[in-house]
């Protein structure tokens, strides 16, 4: 198969948005609060629908039975969340950052691929494309991208300990409305006290 150039993979990113997928994601490194060692599972529908567990324990859906604004965990509860801004689910990175208009490729403005064209390479038995970036400080990292459905199925680099995982990559025809809703007790924002971190 002929390489893409690297604005077409961000394209073939951006418009992952349109998939129906699921995955497991695996991330190490260091955040705000110390050291990463997260493990997601999520669901991603069309149109940006999300269902996200971070460590056994669901921290994000789009909507919930009593409503149609997304809910995020808060101190331990499903909290509504009214606001336009993109709640934050994880210290590092989290399955939002794989695909779509807020994924790390979108956000790549101080970071440009090393190589004009990405090689191929394989990722899970799948195949697809890797690209080695660096940014205007000279760390360096590498990317691979899934070559059927443009989403990021890796992230690692020598300069610092960060790194992202995606395992158990699927294609769903489609899924039921239930699988983005959550079922269980919300509370609204100003019930929260210290409304923050998504856990």
């Amino acid at each position: 198969m002929s390489a893409p150039t690297w604005e077409m993979l961000k394209d073939r990113n951006a418009a992952a948005t349109k998939l129906n997928v699921s995955g497991s994601l695996h991330v190490i490194g260091s955040g705000g609060l110390g050291p990463v060692d997260d493990h997601f599972v999520f669901f991603h529908g069309r149109e940006n629908q999300w269902w996200v567990e971070r460590n056994g324990i669901t921290v994000y859906a789009s909507s919930s039975s009593t409503d149609t604004v997304p809910v995020v965990r808060v101190n331990g509860q499903m909290v509504h969340h009214r606001r336009n801004s993109i709640p934050r689910i994880g210290d590092l990175f989290t399955p939002r950052d794989l695909l779509g208009p807020r994924s790390l490729l979108s956000r790549t403005t101080r970071a440009e691929p090393v190589a004009s064209t990405p090689r191929p390479s394989a990722h899970n038995e799948r195949p697809g494309w890797t690209v080695d970036l660096a940014s205007s400080g000279g760390m360096t990292a590498t990317i691979a991208i899934d070559d059927r459905t443009g989403i990021i199925t890796e992230l690692h680099s020598p300069d610092h300990e960060h790194s992202l995982r995606l395992e158990n990559l699927v294609e769903h025809r489609d899924f039921p409305s239930s699988r983005f809703v959550w079922d269980g007790p919300t509370m609204e924002r100003d019930e929260v006290p210290d409304f923050g971190m998504s856990w």
